[in-house]
């Protein structure tokens, strides 16, 4: 007989499941459910009792093989303890209970939408991510304890029941109500469970391989569900065909929901979205709105096989499942949408990545995790962005074949089970071995994935060889430490391709005597940044950066940008480099210049605005003038929203009036012939230099718009009107109850970062900061007032600073130091160039 001490955060391991039957009955109108539970499970050795996670529940009855057991339910610790004495063996615990739906958008919680009559309807949903499956019902939470599921949902005869598993069967119950039962589900954890109830309508399946796809809606939407069917249709079919594995579910239903907290869930069999990131309507959308539908319904499809069918170990792997479907999500979408360079926009994630690793706050991507609520902290760019570049420059060193053969041995050797970070370079490594290569997989990915922060690889010509030096890069003009990292450093010199894997401080790399261009990072796939001396930067003149791809282009301005605020490179000679590309036509470079320029943007006081806004309209007008206001037949859908940023920038950031007038007459106009892009852009300009006016009609689009990207559009467009007061209503529009708490913090967020009444927007939320906690879902918490980091005068950091150290974000520790940090380097910044910068402007 075995009595174990619990551990504070891990159930014993003393009780398996192996089963649950679970029958939830949600009552819409009420608020509330009841349900009950089986779970077959097999005691591995003698126990005095039985440890389940259950929180929030009322806990009714329990019985252990048919016998009433003694129980009860440990509130601070979300655990049910049975009162159990067995030796080793089958048994079955049945649980009866009841709940409420929650409206903080976690475990079975309650989304509403009303009808075209303005009837509310409820839907009952689901978020069991990353421990909230104990909140719809008693179960072994955590991510190893993998069982099969068999889900019965009770529903009126006029709502649609939808689960992980296809509908196997319908009974029809003595009160009239419908028990809907769904097939078993493969072995899979409980955050991955799903269960929908709701007046909800289906899409016809499409059949992709023998997996029928739906999408399920809010009745009135089915028009907006084509370009994500598409997208579900051809990412389902490549992943099969790149994983080399047959999909492990029965059927794919694709749910969009009026209310979600996060994205999109990868729940087997029964994908949860926001509507934005599933419905869209492609002749009213832009090339972004489209791109992020592609995105995460690829992102979410990718975690069938990679979370689904292989699933971490324990909290500390969530990374490596979100870091994996995002580094598939642009291989599938590359696939998909060619024509939208992918792989190329994705430079602009990796800076988010960047930005935040150059803190001394940052983080190793991997780090121990104790209680499940510490992995909270790993949704965020690290995991994501910095985890996807990470793995394509490994894909990039040992080759795209390699790579996928390597994840196909993972795949296959860990289907069903449990794995750690390691397994999957294990399982790389045995295959570059196997072919003869030496690669050291393992060693290298530890390098990066222990170790926080990136190098910055310096080059420069010493004699006859290039010498490669590298340095933990950090916004400060000393290093942060001497960390070495192990990097994949590709370089070319004229037309020559070098691999050097430089894993010590320096290394040299023969010239023999060549005096061409020198590319560090060639094909800009490497997570780190390059720093030229005299030489080497003279050598990439104008002539030379006509031969360097988009990337490596993105690259240079991205490097200068952040050596300007690392202090290595003034702000005046960022825009005197920034001039320099005057005749670039590629959007993500521009996209690299206008984040640039915005940055310069935030140091201006007093006079020196109207200088740099003639020095930003010349910048910009070349380009402008190529591509013109009318689109063109069977234009690129790149050059579309080209034009939309360089409008943008041209009015905002250049003060064009000209192009101002446009903007305006463009959303005066009939919106239905005009092209999104322009749309866009001029929703933005109209909204910066808008009125009371404008500000109405934005609220009035966002209460009426026919789709979620119109309404989103409208939205935020209430956060960039240069009016303290307009500001001031769109904060309190966020906490008015007519903006959905899933958007509400986004709202606010944008409102923090105006730039020049972000003030006046914090102080509203800090006066409001208990009803934020209570109403927001907890993870926005963090989103909300991540654009403090904005607030760059020494009144709002003193502020900022005061108030975090006394209201931190408990679920958000480590970001919100980050974001802390990142304040006190823009006011660094500031106070270091804000006055040069004005008198050199004022000088010209």
């Amino acid at each position: 007989m075995h009595t174990m001490d619990l551990d504070p955060y891990r159930l014993p391991r003393s009780v398996l499941p192996r089963h649950y039957d679970v029958t939830l009955d949600p009552e819409l109108a009420a608020g509330t459910f009841t349900g009950t539970v089986s779970i077959t499970v097999d005691v591995v050795y003698a126990v005095d009792r039985i440890v389940v996670n259950a929180i929030e529940l009322d806990i009714r009855t329990v019985t252990v093989d048919g016998l009433a057991a003694g129980f009860h339910l440990d509130e601070e610790t979300e655990r049910l303890v049975i009162d159990y004495a067995s030796g080793a063996g089958p048994a079955r615990i049945d649980i009866a209970f009841a709940g409420l739906l929650n409206d903080k958008l976690r475990g079975f919680y309650r989304s509403t939408y009303r009808d075209d009559d303005g009837v509310e309807h409820v839907i009952a949903c689901s978020q069991m991510q990353a421990t909230d499956c104990r909140r719809a019902f008693p179960c072994f939470d955590e991510p190893d304890f993998k069982a099969t599921f068999g889900i019965t949902l009770v529903v009126d005869d006029a709502m649609l029941a939808v689960s992980n598993g296809p509908e196997d069967r319908r009974t029809v119950r003595d009160d009239g109500r419908i028990a809907v039962a769904f097939q078993d589900t493969m072995v899979m954890s409980t955050y991955l469970v799903a269960v929908i109830v709701g007046r909800l309508e289906a899409t016809d399946p499409v059949d992709v391989g023998g997996t029928p796809l739906r999408i399920i809606h809010v009745p009135g939407k089915g028009h907006l569900t084509q370009f994500g069917l598409a997208v579900g249709a051809a990412s389902l079919g490549w992943f099969q065909d790149y994983y080399d594995i047959p999909y492990p579910g029965q059927k794919v239903d694709m749910v969009a929901l009026p209310d979600f907290a996060a994205g999109a869930m990868e729940n087997l069999g029964c994908i949860t979205y926001r509507e934005s990131l599933l419905l869209v309507d492609p002749d009213t959308s832009t090339l972004f709105e489209q791109q992020v539908v592609a995105d995460v319904v690829s992102h979410e499809l990718a975690h069938m096989w990679f979370g689904d069918l292989v699933t971490m170990r324990w909290w500390n792997g969530i990374w490596l499942n979100e870091a994996f479907a995002t580094f598939m999500e642009v291989m599938a979408v590359e696939a998909f949408r060619p024509d939208w360079k992918r792989w190329t926009s994705f430079s602009l994630e990796r800076t988010d990545a960047f930005e935040v690793d150059s803190l001394a706050a940052t983080r190793t991507v991997e780090f121990p995790v104790h209680a499940p609520s510490d992995c909270e902290g790993m949704f965020d760019v690290l995991t994501y962005q910095k985890g996807g570049a990470l793995l394509r420059m490994l894909q990039q060193y040992i080759g795209e074949e390699r790579f996928r053969q390597g994840v196909n041995n993972y795949l296959r050797t860990h289907s069903y089970a449990n794995t750690e970070t390691g397994d999957l370079w294990d399982g790389i490594e045995a295959v570059t071995t196997a072919d003869g290569g030496d690669e050291p997989v393992r060693e290298l990915m530890d390098s990066w994935i222990w170790q926080p922060g990136f190098p910055l690889v310096s080059a420069s010509v010493v004699g006859d060889d290039l010498l490669l030096r590298q340095e933990r890069f950090g916004f400060g003009a000393e290093p942060i430490d001497a960390t070495v990292f192990i990097v994949p450093v590709s370089i070319r010199v004229g037309d020559v391709l070098h691999t050097v894997l430089l894993d010590t401080a320096e290394a040299s790399v023969p010239l023999d005597g060549a005096t061409a261009a020198v590319v560090v990072n060639a094909g800009g796939h490497g997570f780190f940044r390059v720093a030229y001396d005299d030489t080497l930067r003279s050598r990439l003149g104008t002539d030379a950066l006509a031969t360097l791809n988009t990337v490596e282009r993105y690259n240079l301005v991205d490097d200068a940008s952040a050596a300007f605020v690392a202090g290595r490179l003034s702000a005046a000679a960022l825009l005197a480099f920034l001039e320099g590309f005057s005749a670039e036509r590629e959007l993500a470079v521009w996209q690299a210049i206008t984040a640039s320029l915005n940055r310069l943007s935030r140091l201006l006081v007093g006079d020196a605005r109207p200088p740099f806004q003639t020095r930003v309209a010349a910048l910009v007008a070349p380009a402008l003038a190529t591509l013109g206001w009318d689109p063109a037949d069977g234009e690129d859908d790149l050059v579309g929203k080209l034009r939309g940023l360089l409008v943008s920038t041209s009015a905002v950031l250049g003060g064009d009036l000209d192009a101002r007038d446009r903007c305006r007459s463009i959303l005066a106009g009939d919106l239905a012939d005009a092209d999104p892009e322009l749309v866009s852009a001029a929703t933005t300009v109209v909204a910066a230099y808008g009125n009371q006016a404008d500000f109405d009609r934005f609220v009035e689009g966002f209460r009426s718009s026919p789709n979620p990207q119109e309404q989103l559009r409208n939205l935020y467009a209430l956060a960039e009107f240069d009016d303290a007061d307009l500001v001031r209503q769109a904060c309190e529009f966020a906490f008015s109850g007519d903006v959905r708490t899933q958007n509400a913090p986004y709202l606010l967020q944008r409102c923090i970062a105006n730039r020049a009444h972000g003030a006046v927007a914090w102080k509203l939320v800090r006066s409001s900061w208990e009803v934020a906690n209570a109403t927001f879902p907890n993870p926005s918490i963090i989103r909300m007032i991540d654009s403090v980091k904005t607030l760059n005068t020494p009144e709002a950091v003193a502020d900022v600073q005061g108030f975090f150290a006394e209201h931190p974000i408990k679920q958000s520790l480590t970001t919100l130091a980050q974001v802390l940090e990142r304040q006190r380097v823009n006011a660094d910044v500031r106070s270091r160039e804000s006055d040069t910068f004005t008198k050199s402007l004022l000088a010209d």
